[in-house]
């Protein structure tokens, strides 16, 4: 199998058919693909459950390995990943779960023999209690969703998914650990001025924080869209966004905004998602945050990044410099992927109260 074949063109057709449940305040035997699914007080349910497993996690509190005990989780990953991979599997295990996984990978799965995500993700369903999915394509996770509903139907044990993004569309759980490092390093978020930089258009992250920023209804808050025109937010959540009366501004220079920005989201030029060489070659030395970007920008700004990182940080010696300001919190938003992941498995398995 190249790992061309693993490149699907368009969007899944159940992106435009299967409707994920709303959390509505119970999180349990649901599946996390969108964050279009959580309203605030959705969210504050998790995040009080981040922070409290956050310090039971500080306090050696033993007791977590009780909530997932004897649960399983199926790792599915058709795109390469660290953090995600990482964070997941490192969160269940802390909740005494176990991970399976396809031996070196998904691509040595029946998926190398052709068969295709319906039957592969039925198959992890009947194994694990969760299933966590990385997929090029857009729309994939609903697929899932909606292949699972159907096996739940006929067997005894319920399995959900949980999104780990899909293509260039979404990547909830990722949304959910920046939404809250920016909540809970700046105290709330209202009257905060966000700026997003980069890869607007093929960036999931930027997507999915983006909204759910909307869906917790802040009051003042402003998001700052900095990208060149190629690479612009798409206008589908611009107008999202108006509709739900966030201030948004858009321009392809930094210094507009950087002098008032309260966090600055970096993301990297995505080569991975550009089909022609020339178009990533003429764009990838734009936006490029370095020491000197800092020394302009606010003393308490914090600057986040979704990592992995590549030249939009300069070089190693500028990695050393910009990770050593007190105001890059990459890693801490890395840490903090843990605890939300270990929130949201708790919540989705058993509604547990941690």
């Amino acid at each position: 199998m190249s790992d061309d074949s693993l490149i699907i063109a368009g969007p899944s057709p159940h992106r435009h058919t299967y409707t994920p449940p709303k959390i509505a305040g119970r999180y349990e035997h649901k599946h996390i693909i969108s964050v279009d699914q959580f309203a605030k007080e959705d969210l504050e349910i998790l995040f009080d459950a981040t922070k409290s497993i956050r310090k039971r996690i500080r306090q050696h509190d033993r007791g977590l390995t009780e909530i997932c005990a004897g649960r399983v989780m199926a790792s599915l990953f058709y795109e390469s990943s660290t953090r995600t991979d990482m964070s997941f599997q490192a969160a269940m295990r802390r909740l005494g779960g176990d991970v399976i996984a396809a031996s070196n990978g998904v691509r040595f799965s029946s998926v190398y023999k052709g068969e295709d995500l319906a039957d592969t993700i039925r198959a992890a369903g009947c194994y694990a209690d969760v299933v966590v999915l990385r997929h090029p394509q857009v729309g994939s996770s609903y697929e899932a969703a909606y292949y699972l509903d159907k096996l739940n139907q006929r067997i005894d044990n319920k399995t959900v998914i949980i999104s780990g993004g899909d293509g260039v569309g979404e990547h909830p759980s990722q949304a959910l650990l920046d939404l809250f490092t920016i909540i809970d390093r700046k105290g709330g978020l209202d009257h905060q001025s966000l700026t997003l930089v980069g890869d607007l258009k093929n960036g999931r992250t930027v997507h999915s924080l983006a909204k759910l920023v909307a869906f917790y209804r802040p009051k003042g808050t402003r998001l700052n869209f900095v990208a060149p025109t190629s690479l612009k937010m798409p206008e589908n959540i611009i107008d999202m966004l108006r509709d739900l009366n966030i201030q948004i501004y858009e321009t392809d220079t930094l210094d507009d905004v950087l002098g008032e920005s309260d966090v600055l989201y970096w993301t990297r030029v995505q080569e991975e998602r550009f089909t022609n060489r020339e178009e990533y070659d003429a764009i990838k030395d734009h936006f490029v945050v370095v020491p000197e970007t800092m020394e302009a920008a606010p003393k308490n700004m914090i600057l986040m990044h979704p990592l992995p990182r590549k030249h939009e940080m300069g070089t190693q010696a500028d990695h050393d410099i910009l990770d050593a300001d007190p105001r890059s919190i990459y890693f801490e938003q890395m840490e903090n992927g843990m605890f939300v992941r270990m929130a949201l498995l708790a919540k989705v398995l058993r509604e547990a109260y941690v």
